[in-house]
């Protein structure tokens, strides 16, 4: 274990604080003209997904978790409960269960590499990529009140069932990139 001045935090740092393990999100020295600089962090807790602001001053230190990530390949689920993993390398299975998968299981492609974080050699966290393309399953929505298409777009069902706003070239069948983080069209793949 490895103890980081705060002057020394950056982005993607992971480290211990109040016995949970924790990412850097974001990271600000500020050093004003008067008194002690300090760090302002956007931290991560990495079980529970909760943002945190926090503030350290220069003198304060962290400890770095045994934290380590793999980059395994998504095989195939089982009863909703259990998410079965594999290294590439090694051909050795892991498997996750719905806690540490929570709210991502729509985002999993069979034969898809994914990062997850383990601590103490424990899984903790699945990391999805920013982008993963999809096949377009159907185009012939009616967009509902409040809902604002206009005339070059439409509303389309991904093939996770998922349903975003696509142009109105796109057809049944096509394979799309989608930006994950804010569940939209970025371009067709042909």
């Amino acid at each position: 274990m490895i103890n980081y001045y705060s002057n020394n935090f950056r982005i993607g740092m992971k480290f211990i604080f109040s016995n949970q393990p924790y990412i850097i999100e974001n990271s600000e020295f500020v050093k004003p003209g008067k008194g002690q600089s300090f760090v302002r962090i956007k931290m991560r807790n990495l079980i529970n997904e909760k943002l945190i602001d926090k503030t350290f001053k220069s003198t304060d230190k962290l400890n770095t978790a045994d934290i380590l990530e793999k980059k395994l390949i998504y095989l195939y689920n089982e009863k909703e409960d259990f998410f079965y993993f594999m290294n590439k390398n090694n051909f050795e299975q892991i498997i996750l269960d719905k806690k540490v998968i929570k709210n991502k299981k729509k985002w999993l492609i069979s034969q898809f590499n994914y990062n997850i974080t383990f601590w103490n050699q424990l899984p903790i966290f699945l990391t999805l990529p920013n982008f993963i393309n999809l096949k377009i399953i159907n185009t012939n929505l009616i967009s509902k009140k409040g809902d604002t298409i206009n005339n070059n777009n439409k509303l389309a069902v991904i093939s996770n069932k998922e349903v975003i706003k696509v142009p109105n070239f796109i057809k049944i069948g096509d394979i799309i990139k989608i930006d994950i983080r804010k569940k939209k069209y970025v371009s067709r793949i042909k």
